[in-house]
């Protein structure tokens, strides 16, 4: 059977330049630094189905105008991003403050369960390849986990319109948990314009007790690579979302 191979998956396959962006034609610089939109919205929480004093785990947190915003709205953060160069500018320039900053694969966090109530990501890269995995992870949390994409009609995000319900649907299916998709109009300023309200899509996935119990499980088994026949059902089903490149097969 094919399973996720960490190994593979949390290898870096690029560097992240600093000022500039990525796409499926390769890189480019940005003229305002920034995520492709910065929320606004005094609504935002409610929106999302976050409450004032949850903790959240933002991961590819880039240059951090989501995760701020969550703080500002009273949400206690720990910011996230694989790029060490990211991290120090977030640090030294964005005034908005965050309890951690932490400088990891976002495959291999959160470490414990019930760490956090939310993993929460915008637009992150690597659904083929790692964010499967990392939400897998957010099952471990409290509530779950949130995917956030800004909806451009007439635009695309590359493979990210039809890997991220995917993941939210196909992992509530593997762990018996339920998942929502929402479109709906955020308040905020696309790339430094004019403020407006600006559609964009949710993607909910909620955990519970049995499905926090069976991903504990099969994350302890995927590192330890010995697997009971249970968890190596589930895991070749979490294989189906993310590139053979990125897989190994193990015996059955």
């Amino acid at each position: 059977m094919l399973v996720p191979d960490l190994k593979k998956i949390t290898k870096p396959i690029w560097s992240h330049k600093l000022g500039y962006g990525v796409n499926q034609q390769g890189w480019f610089k940005l003229n305002n630094p920034g995520q492709a939109t910065a929320p606004e919205d005094p609504k935002l929480l409610q929106k999302l189905g976050v409450k004032k004093g949850e903790k959240v785990l933002f991961i590819a947190g880039y240059y951090a105008d989501w995760a701020s915003f969550l703080v500002k709205k009273g949400v206690k953060v720990d910011y996230n991003d694989v790029s060490e160069q990211m991290i120090d500018y977030v640090k030294k320039n964005i005034k908005i403050k965050f309890n951690k900053y932490i400088h990891s694969n976002y495959e291999l966090i959160p470490k414990k369960e019930k760490e956090y109530d939310w993993t929460i990501t915008f637009e992150a890269c690597g659904g083929s390849q790692g964010l499967p995995i990392a939400y897998l992870r957010s099952l471990l949390n409290n509530k779950g986990g949130i995917l956030i994409l800004f909806y451009q009609r007439g635009g695309h995000m590359g493979s990210k319109w039809k890997r991220y319900p995917s993941i939210v649907k196909k992992l509530a299916k593997i762990y018996n948990t339920t998942f929502s998709i929402k479109e709906m109009k955020i308040v905020g300023r696309k790339k430094g314009g004019p403020r407006s309200s600006l559609l964009h899509r949710v993607y909910i996935i909620r955990t519970n007790n049995q499905a926090r119990e069976l991903v504990k499980k099969d994350l302890s088994e995927l590192t330890s690579n010995k697997f009971s026949k249970d968890s190596l059902i589930r895991l070749s089903k979490v294989a189906k979302l993310i590139k053979k490149e990125f897989l190994k097969e193990v015996a059955a």
